[in-house]
């Protein structure tokens, strides 16, 4: 099977390809490239200013729009907002599936927003009922838009609080306070879509999913893992045999993988547990056994289809951002998160095909039915 050409990756914004710390509040002597924030104030909040909002919501030439869950209180539920916004759903926790632990962390859920957001080339976000707002999100908000270079444009539908005024004299900032102006500020984008990144997750999956949606298995889990020694900082070391080519029935233009693609961009928010899943559905390996890869192709990694190169693009960017510092290496998650990638498999209705049993060998058969022969007599006397 010819190898589907590669999306093209986003570059990092400087400093994260270096593996630097990156910290997600806002702190204006460490940001200096903070773009030009608007504030678009409707004390009255009329309606208008909200629909406009929303019809700015334009994913495929980098725009989002962003509307605050109610009453959250921690940095971490803004986070899982953007992240909703970008497409992208948290598990349902239920009995047997809790959430992930990265979901109660404020850091680790605002890192993985910064790499969706960096992956997919989101230039503009509006985040609408943004006087409701607490000081730490904002500085959250600015914090994200300083390292991506993402224009921020905060809607206030009522008066601004005094912490709130007090704080955007610290910052570079436009006040639009007319219909006509914000009407200006958010027009429709013209020409062709900035990317193409988006062809995969337009929403046509349903979530939560069905309960009637169809399963699908994932092809045969190899016996005999790759194995390859990561070091840090170098280059892998020694011979491993290729993984097995996907067959006609994972081809990327094929209904069922368009399916488990859509499934993956969709329900699954954490970049490396998404870049894994995708591993398993066009590999079979396990995730015990995908640690021993690498993530540059050729290297213990086969070419994958544009599909799952943009999530292992956007695990690189989380990586790089220390958003997964357990693992050195991309694809090595801890043994601990393996739970969390098993839901993340049974949310997108993947079974794992138990690794293939091998024919016993006839000493090995005849030596099972002496022993048989024997324990009988045994306990016929």
């Amino acid at each position: 099977m010819t190898p589907t050409p590669t999306a093209p990756q986003t570059a990092s914004p400087a400093g994260t390809e270096r593996g630097e710390q990156w910290c997600p509040t806002w702190q204006s002597h460490h940001h200096t490239a903070l773009p030009l924030v608007t504030v678009v104030v409707t004390p009255h909040d009329e309606p208008q200013y909200m629909r406009l909002a929303f019809a700015a919501h334009t994913p495929p030439h980098g725009r989002i729009t962003v509307h605050p869950t109610p009453l959250a209180g921690t940095g971490a539920y803004l986070a899982h907002d953007l992240i909703r916004a970008l497409g992208k759903h948290l598990p349902v926790p239920d009995d047997g599936h809790p959430l992930p632990a990265w979901t109660n962390n404020s850091d680790r859920s605002w890192r993985i927003a910064a790499s969706w957001f960096i992956a997919l080339g989101i230039t503009h976000m509006t985040v609408c009922r943004a006087h409701r707002l607490s000081k730490p999100q904002w500085e959250h908000l600015l914090a994200l838009c300083a390292l991506t270079g993402t224009r921020l444009t905060l809607l206030c539908n009522g008066p601004l609080p005094r912490h709130t005024a007090a704080f955007l004299d610290t910052i570079s900032h436009r006040v639009l306070g007319t219909l006509r102006a914000a009407t200006a500020h958010w027009c429709p984008p013209s020409g062709p879509p900035v990317s193409d990144s988006y062809q995969w997750w337009q929403h046509t999956t349903a979530f939560p999913p069905r309960d009637a949606e169809l399963w699908f298995r994932l092809p045969p889990q190899p016996r005999e893992p790759l194995t390859i020694k990561f070091i840090p900082g170098a280059k892998p070391t020694g011979s491993s045999p290729p993984l097995p080519v996907p067959g006609p029935h994972q081809d990327p233009c094929h209904p069922h993988t368009a399916q488990i693609a859509a499934r993956i961009h969709t329900r699954v928010a954490h970049p490396v547990h998404a870049t894994c899943v995708a591993l398993r559905a066009l590999t079979g390996y396990s995730s015990q056994q995908i640690k021993s890869l690498h993530e540059r192709s050729g290297i213990g990694l086969p070419e994958i289809p544009a599909w799952a190169q943009l999530l292992l693009n956007t695990a690189r960017h989380l990586t790089h951002l220390r958003g997964h510092p357990d693992a050195p290496n991309v694809l090595s998650t801890p043994s601990w998160e393996h739970p969390e990638i098993e839901q993340a498999l049974h949310a997108c209705r993947l079974l794992p095909t138990p690794p293939a049993r091998h024919r016993a060998t006839p000493a090995i058969t005849a030596s099972r039915r002496a022993n048989r022969s024997m324990l009988q007599a045994r306990c016929g006397s």
